[in-house]
């Protein structure tokens, strides 16, 4: 009788405290994903906007407020350029329509993508390494990026395509290695996600075929022929899937304005690049910023390949070398052709973040503060460090590189939050308004500040867009004697309006030494010039 009254309250107690354990999985990656978004919202519209998010944001509003998709140039509808894809840019229109228009409502879609990529991060670092692992890919991915381009939640709070790509290969993943563990129906999803995101961003491709091709050869080697045939099916989906999903973009988007211009020799600037100087560039990045991720991911490689000849494994097996595959194949580019620049490792270092946190996990005992700095002080104790610990011979050595990973990190991410987080830079907003109630309303603004276009009320003029492959090659392969072919007095504008990317690739400087024009205004970053008629 004991027995039995016993028996029932352990097995309600039992299964309130399974459905417990289950709404706090269900309810954890959910409140990560809100505390994130909080994080990205707040002061969206503080940072200064840049070039590269202009584009999007003058594409966007036309969407959102003309009805078609393009520019504009000398107030007449222009053909689109230089912005993020369609499936980013109709988001950021939708954004535009619904909150109006202006600079955080812009980033709001970015802000959201972000949010989500990291809580996939957390979750796929605790489905693959476990529940401690998942928290230390958190920590590092948000606290040891230490370059701003790096950060996903500062990446995230600008009009880019990065995040939204991102967002989509990692939602993927997570889908894949739901399939590789029973549930193979959630293959059509991860098809779906990963054509998303290669239509999001087409540099994509080469990394995320590499990726699938490392989880082919795992699920192989290691006699996981379920497996193989999963990933083998999901590539082969979403392959087919992106051309299908970008003609229903393409259906959804408002009438395209003709005449975009081919971009050539873009390739030959930022993609395929194996110039000295950009190598030592790309080397410089990776010694000052990479070091803690790259050590990462050699320590994964080795784990993983060490359990290769066993054969058998978890399923997770397959999803970690797929996720390898994708970081090692986007190191190797940009170690080796890429132009160098920072922002181009931003899918390096958020994907390494998940195996940066399971390193960090193994070096301090499971991220207990107390027991890395037991293993820190053994070496101090007379006698030198215990012949053996709980965490294993060399436990104190790996205390301590956990240690000097978080010290020489976790400063310069503070200073990255310091200067593009918390920062409030509204001169473009003022040099718009100075603009838009001071000058006459026929008057015709030339700039090449493309983030102001989105604000202005005035019709203006900036040069074609194979310019910007000329500055390209001034400014990031060190072409000092690369010619611009660009008069800036062409369109005779009333005000010219230099700031950041005009005056650092001199753009304007001929005509200003002319004395065509005179300075009206100063702001921040920014210079009015008034025609001299």
């Amino acid at each position: 009788m004991e027995r039995a009254q016993g028996g029932r309250p352990s097995g309600l107690v039992g299964r309130v405290s399974a459905m417990a354990g289950e709404l706090e999985a269900a309810a954890a990656p959910l409140l990560i994903f809100l505390a994130l978004l909080v994080l990205g919202l707040w002061n969206l519209g503080g940072p200064a906007p840049w070039w590269d998010e202009g584009w999007t944001l003058s594409v966007a509003r036309s969407a959102a407020e003309r009805g078609f998709y393009g520019r504009m140039l000398l107030g007449e509808p222009a053909p689109p350029g230089l912005e993020a894809a369609p499936i980013v840019t109709l988001p950021v229109a939708g954004a535009l329509r619904l909150l109006g228009v202006g600079l955080w409502q812009g980033r709001v879609y970015g802000a959201v993508c972000a949010a989500a990529a990291v809580t996939l991060l957390w979750a796929l670092g605790e489905r693959l390494y476990g529940r401690r692992a998942g928290w230390g890919a958190l920590a590092a991915a948000l606290l040891l990026s230490m370059h701003p381009q790096l950060n996903p939640l500062i990446q995230g709070r600008q009009v880019l395509g990065e995040m939204p790509m991102l967002l989509a290969l990692l939602g993927g993943y997570a889908c894949l290695l739901a399939a590789l563990r029973g549930r193979w129906l959630w293959v059509a999803p991860a098809a779906l996600l990963w054509a998303a995101a290669l239509i999001t961003k087409a540099q994509a491709l080469p990394f995320w075929t590499a990726s699938l091709a490392a989880a082919l050869g795992a699920a192989l080697l290691l006699r996981q022929w379920r497996a193989a045939g999963l990933v083998a099916l999901a590539g082969a989906a979403a392959n087919l899937g992106q051309g299908s999903l970008g003609a229903a973009v393409w259906w959804l988007m408002p009438p395209v304005v003709p005449g975009r211009e081919e971009l050539a020799g873009l390739m030959e600037v930022i993609a395929v690049v194996p110039r000295a100087f950009n190598r030592l560039y790309a080397l410089e990045v990776l010694l000052l910023f990479g070091l803690p991720t790259v050590g990462a991911l050699m320590w994964a490689l080795w784990r993983e390949a060490r359990a290769l000849p066993r054969g058998g494994g978890d399923a997770g097996a397959v999803a970690r070398w797929a996720l390898l595959g994708l970081a090692w194949s986007w190191l190797a580019w940009y170690a080796l052709l890429s132009v160098g620049v920072p922002r181009y490792l931003l899918p390096v270092a958020l994907v390494g973040a998940l195996f940066l946190g399971a390193l960090l996990r193994d070096l301090t005992g499971g991220l207990d503060p107390r027991a890395t700095l037991a293993a820190m002080a053994a070496p101090l104790r007379r006698g030198g460090p215990a012949p053996a610990t709980a965490g294993g011979r060399w436990s104190w050595a790996g205390a301590w590189l956990a240690a000097l990973i978080v010290a020489a990190a976790l400063p310069l991410t503070a200073l990255s939050y310091a200067r593009y987080y918390v920062e409030r830079d509204h001169a473009a907003e003022r040099v718009a308004a100075f603009l838009n109630t001071r000058t006459p309303p026929e008057a015709v603004v030339e700039t090449y500040e493309s983030e102001l276009h989105f604000l202005l009320e005035r019709p203006y003029h900036y040069p074609p867009d194979p310019v910007h492959v000329a500055l390209n090659r001034r400014g990031l392969l060190g072409e000092a004697g690369a010619g611009v072919d660009y008069d800036p007095l062409a369109a005779d504008p009333d005000y010219l309006v230099v700031g950041i990317f005009a005056r650092g690739n001199d753009l304007y400087a001929p005509a200003l030494d002319s004395g065509a024009f005179r300075s009206v205004l100063r702001d921040g970053d920014y210079e009015v010039f008034e025609r001299v008629r």
